[in-house]
């Protein structure tokens, strides 16, 4: 199952899409129509081992639906509790940060945040902040929390699972490191991936029956047509289990929060020579069975 959202920014509704993938199934009125409460995405995906089923059925003959062409794709998660950053999570974007081979990784995940309200749908314009020259492209596998928790064991990781998404962990490069070099405690990476806009997810969510192995999937991002990442999912350091595990010893996790779960080599930083993104480029990311999202590239407004 496919789980989208739709309508204006700040106001979307959820829905499912259908098999055509022209067409979305609104859930408010399938929910409705069971006996069931309006939801909000995030209580959708805390109560989906049970709405699943009756979703999936009424999804054999719907009753209403919406044309993709004729309204706007929102984030599938629209207002998550928590955006969490794995940080330095693959050994080849490790090796080309650090200018070597089998660089050493850190001894834990690095955890770090977005703000929950930088998230932007597939097809919305990621907006260039004037403070950087240096905005950077990262293609994610989005790790959604169904169920949440604290201290979840790792054999217990997937169950917290709702499902997966693409996400582009938009990093301003040179935000991050401005006085690196007077001292590593000056690192500004939550400035760098916090900017507004910075966290395009989508087209859909798709549920964890539909992924079987997270670990066995394809990315690839172009930019303006040029392919730049090309990596598998299989280059993760710590793995999605061990991710949530980790990140949930030390933070209470809830249903809808998101976990970024790396990037494979290629960044625009570490391009020869380097190449940022500016107004009018196309960053088009896509991952096996998480569909394509085409992200244009708009210059925000100088103070």
């Amino acid at each position: 199952m496919k789980i989208v959202s739709f309508g204006p920014a700040r106001g979307e509704q959820p829905g499912v899409l259908l098999d055509d993938e022209q067409r979305v199934m609104p859930l408010a009125s399938t929910l409705a129509r069971a006996g069931l409460p309006t939801l909000d995405t995030n209580a959708i995906l805390a109560f989906l081992p049970y709405l699943q089923p009756i979703i999936e059925a009424a999804m054999k003959n719907p009753i209403d639906t919406v044309d993709i062409a004729s309204t706007r794709l929102g984030p599938p998660v629209p207002r998550p509790e928590k955006i969490i950053v794995a940080g330095g999570n693959y050994q080849s974007h490790v090796d080309e940060a650090s200018g070597k081979k089998d660089a050493p990784s850190p001894s834990e995940p690095l955890l770090i945040f977005k703000p929950s309200n930088t998230v932007i749908g597939p097809h919305d314009a990621l907006v260039r902040p004037a403070e950087t020259e240096q905005l950077d492209y990262e293609t994610e596998i989005a790790v959604v929390i169904g169920r949440g928790g604290h201290r979840i064991a790792r054999e217990d990781a997937y169950d917290h699972v709702a499902g997966y998404m693409i996400g582009n962990d938009v990093t301003a490069r040179d935000m991050a490191f401005k006085d690196i070099e007077l001292s590593p405690l000056y690192s500004q990476i939550t400035r760098a991936k916090g900017i507004p806009t910075g966290a395009p997810f989508g087209p859909w969510l798709a549920t964890k029956d539909e992924i079987p192995d997270p670990h066995n999937l394809h990315l690839r991002c172009w930019v303006n047509g040029e392919l730049r990442q090309d990596g598998w999912s299989s280059e993760m350091i710590v793995d999605i289990p061990g991710l949530i595990s980790d990140f949930s010893n030390v933070l209470e996790l809830s249903p809808g929060d998101i976990i970024y779960t790396g990037t494979t080599t290629g960044c625009g930083a570490f391009q020869d020579p380097p190449s940022f993104l500016f107004a009018g480029d196309v960053v088009r990311m896509e991952i096996t069975g998480l569909g394509v999202m085409e992200t244009p590239i708009a210059d925000g407004k100088t103070s």
